[in-house]
């Protein structure tokens, strides 16, 4: 199926101001959408629902794209650097309404105002991977539900460092791919950032702080999330299995629909419903992907 959100000439998303050049549309949108988040932080949000999480990507994308605020009516994947080139199973569109709804379910149904912090960064970095995991929208989600999951944070009386999650952008996505992965899914990339963005004190970014001593520990947090992924270097496996990828000295493995080891669990339903490939981790090398 073509892509029914692409220029038909160019492989650029189809926008309100005609932009046919990606890197210029990115710029753009980027800028346009960051200011976006900015005005709705001042005005605060407390929806967070599908309807919410609609609402959210309209505010920050209507300005660029038509469909903004509207579900995707194809199935997507992306190739993931830290998934040795293969994507992580997003909903298929028809299935998009019901998984979300399934995803705020799950956490309408905790009692957040009762969680000690600890336990708070903790369930939120179990539940909101799952909205994620729906990708409702063509394009933009990410920002969307780290806008949402701030807006969230905020409701219950914490304080977001947005500055932290914003210069980690890169580790934050990688988190929420690496907390997307079902039965091998690991939630503790994503629960550590949540840990030194989520604060029970406002943070103050004015000039005086930025130039206090107590702003070395903050650099110190931002650079850890900073630091170089693991290299990947594919190797011929003596398993017949298609490639294995060494990721900070650990294996990760994807293997074909046959010839699974032992301890190799994890399965799951490509977009066009085939079963095309299995992906999982030795169960005696848990893989780390992110720095410690």
């Amino acid at each position: 199926m073509s892509d029914i959100y692409l220029y038909e000439d160019v492989p650029v998303l189809k926008n309100k101001l005609d932009i046919r050049d990606e890197k210029t549309l990115d710029l753009i949108e980027a800028e346009q959408s960051r200011a976006n988040m900015m005005i709705l932080y001042e005005r605060g949000f407390s929806d967070f629902t599908p309807a919410g999480l609609c609402e959210i990507h309209r505010f920050l994308f209507g300005d660029i794209y038509d469909w903004a605020g509207k579900y995707r009516l194809i199935n997507i994947e992306k190739r993931e650097r830290l998934l040795g080139g293969r994507s992580v199973w997003y909903s298929n569109d028809e299935a998009i309404p019901d998984d979300l709804e399934k995803a705020f379910t799950a956490i309408s149904e905790k009692q957040w105002e009762q969680f000690s912090r600890e336990e708070f960064v903790h369930t939120l970095a179990r539940l909101f991977p799952r909205v994620w995991q729906v990708h409702p929208f063509r394009e933009g989600n990410t920002r969307t539900v780290v806008m949402m999951m701030t807006l969230f944070v905020e409701h219950y009386g914490y304080y977001m460092d947005h500055e932290l999650m914003a210069a980690s952008a890169g580790y934050v996505r990688d988190s929420f791919v690496m907390a997307s992965l079902d039965q091998v899914s690991e939630y503790e990339h994503l629960e550590r950032i949540l840990m030194d963005a989520v604060c029970t004190e406002p943070i103050i970014y004015d000039e005086q702080t930025l130039d206090s001593g107590g702003q070395s520990e903050r650099t110190g947090k931002y650079q850890k999330y900073q630091k170089e992924k693991g290299s990947h270097n594919p190797i011929i496996s003596e398993k017949k299995i298609d490639v294995v990828y060494l990721l900070d000295g650990c294996r990760l493995c994807i293997r074909p629909f046959t010839h699974i080891p032992e301890g190799i669990e994890y399965c799951h339903n490509y977009p066009t419903g085939s079963m095309r490939a299995r992906l999982g981790w030795q169960a005696n090398q848990p893989a780390r992907h992110l720095p410690e």
